[in-house]
This record gives structure tokens, C-alpha cells and sequence, in this order.
């Protein structure tokens, strides 16, 4: 029993290491399409402008982005730790705090310091080398979703997810509608946090005590099937929309072009935010479904 746990284990180890790969591949890809390419450049500052045009939503941006800060990042891992107290998973609880912090950390590192913004010589509305890759605000609001997500009951997390997903949608296309960030950004940042929390799944995986296993609690009937609906209907719709304004330049170059585009930033940030989200679900199920771990917590 416990070598096919063992084994089982291993199978799944190795794929949470191929979910992280995927993940430093696509953030890989999102930076070098929408920073060092000029069709990238000139979809997202076109997109940008469309979201600056947008005057009237000002007050209800702001009250948005204030909610991100870093008193609300020191309350998510004051929430974080409680819960994961008076449930007495301190594994998942730590590996929780793990992800809110890796995360924010690495965002502050790429973007003010391993990243760069090179001049390509267009007349964009933001500065041209002002590298804002990936979004802090759009790190710390998905950062606190995946944390709570680690540590609440598995029947909870649907309703989490849910919730959650609107709120960071919302707060990416506000970074937008407030000039702070381009769509690439918060997409970046989703990226992100989707690797923090699948290492830190491969974390709890590898110390939780197996008399702590939670897979009877896992094991509550869930489906996802509308959020994958929300997906792919965003992705596709945003790509197709993307594409077409990448290809017509006179589309792209239109009065009605920066709307359009906006549009198309709208929808791949929120498919991609949803996209993430049941990465997390599914990993986490995994996890919490798993035999024995490999090696025991060390005294």
C-alpha cells in the first residue's frame, strides 16, 4: 500500500512540476510577445488607451485599487494563519503564507529589477521603458485568493474561487482603467501566483502527515464545468479579437480601435484570471486525494 502510494505520489510530484513549468513558459511568453515585439507593443498600448478614455469610472476604480495594499496583504496572512489555526493544518497554513510572500516578492524582483522595457521607438501613451511587468496590484489581490484556497475546507473552495476570480478580474482591468497597467501585466501576475501556489501544492504534498490527509473532505462533488465555460469563451473571444487588430492595422488605427481593444484586454485578463483559478482547484483536489506521502514532516 504504501509503495503505490509512494508511487502515486511521485506520478503527481511530477506533475505539479510540469503545471509549474508551464506556467514559467507561459509568463515567459506573455513578456516577450507584449514587451519585445512591436504588434505586442502596439495591441497594448492601443488597448491602454482605450481604458484611459473610459473617464467616468474613475471613483469606482479607485476604490477598487485602494483596497490592495499592504495592510490588506498583512490581514490575508493574518486571515491565512487563523484559519489555518483553528483548522490545525499547519502545513497547508504555512505553504499559504509561503505563496503570499514568493509571490509579491518575485513581482517586486521581475519588474523593478530582472525585467527591462526596451525603446522600440514608438510613441506609446505610457512611458516606453517603464517596465511595469508584472502588475503588484494584480499579484497581491491573486495572491490572497490562492492562499485562502490552500487553507479552507475543500467543500468551501468553489465559493472562494468564485468570489474570488471576480474580485481579481475586476482589480486587473482597474490597474487598466487607471493608467497603472497594461492587460500583459495582471496576465503576467496570474501566471505568477499559478506557479507560487502549484510549488507550494508540491510542498504540502510532500510533508502533510498522512494522518492529517483531507481526502474525505476532497472528495465533496464539484464542478467547474462554467468557470471552464468562462475560460475558454474569454480567451478565444479576446485572442480572435486580439489577432484581428494585430492583422488590420486600419482597425487597430480607428476611432472605435482602443474600445476594441480594451475589450479584448477585458476578456483575456479574466479568462486567464478563471484559467488559473481551476488550475489551483484541480491541483489542490489532487493533493488532498493522495495516499501517502513520500517523506514524513521532519521533528
Amino acid at each position: 500500500m504504501r509503495t503505490t502510494g509512494l508511487a502515486e505520489n511521485g506520478r503527481l510530484l511530477s506533475l505539479l512540476g510540469l503545471g509549474a513549468l508551464g506556467y514559467s513558459l507561459s509568463l515567459a511568453a506573455v513578456y516577450y510577445s507584449t514587451v519585445h515585439t512591436v504588434d505586442g507593443r502596439l495591441l497594448s498600448d492601443t488597448s491602454l488607451r482605450g481604458a484611459l478614455s473610459t473617464s467616468e469610472v474613475v471613483g469606482a476604480v479607485d476604490a477598487v485599487l485602494n483596497v490592495v495594499s499592504i495592510a490588506s496583504l498583512l490581514g490575508a496572512v493574518a486571515a491565512v494563519a487563523l484559519i489555518a489555526l483553528i483548522r490545525l493544518v499547519r502545513i497547508q497554513g504555512l505553504a499559504a503564507i509561503g505563496v503570499l510572500v514568493s509571490a509579491n516578492v518575485s513581482a517586486l524582483l521581475l519588474k523593478d529589477y530582472l525585467l527591462s522595457r526596451p525603446d522600440l521607438g514608438l510613441h506609446e501613451i505610457a512611458p516606453a521603458t517603464l517596465n511595469s511587468l508584472p502588475s503588484g496590484h494584480s499579484t497581491a489581490a491573486f495572491s490572497a485568493v490562492a492562499a485562502l484556497l490552500l487553507v479552507v475546507p475543500s467543500r468551501w473552495r468553489l465559493a472562494v474561487a468564485t468570489v474570488g476570480s471576480a474580485y481579481v478580474a475586476v482589480t486587473g482591468t482597474a490597474t487598466m482603467l487607471a493608467g497603472w497597467h497594461r492587460a500583459a501585466d495582471s496576465i503576467a501576475a496570474f501566471l505568477l501566483v499559478g506557479f507560487c501556489t502549484t510549488v507550494a501544492a508540491a510542498i504540502v504534498l510532500v510533508y502533510l502527515p498522512s494522518e492529517s490527509s483531507t481526502a474525505t473532505d476532497a472528495a465533496t462533488p464539484r464542478s467547474v464545468r462554467w468557470l471552464a465555460a468562462t475560460t475558454v469563451g474569454c480567451l478565444s473571444m479576446g485572442a480572435a479579437i486580439a489577432v484581428t487588430l494585430v492583422l488590420s492595422a486600419p482597425v487597430r488605427d480607428s476611432i472605435v480601435g482602443p474600445w476594441v481593444a480594451f475589450l479584448s484586454a477585458a476578456l483575456l485578463i479574466t479568462g486567464t484570471v478563471v484559467g488559473v483559478v481551476i488550475g489551483i482547484l484541480r491541483v489542490l483536489d489532487a493533493v488532498d486525494s493522495a495516499d501517502v506521502p513520500p517523506w514524513p514532516l521532519p521533528e
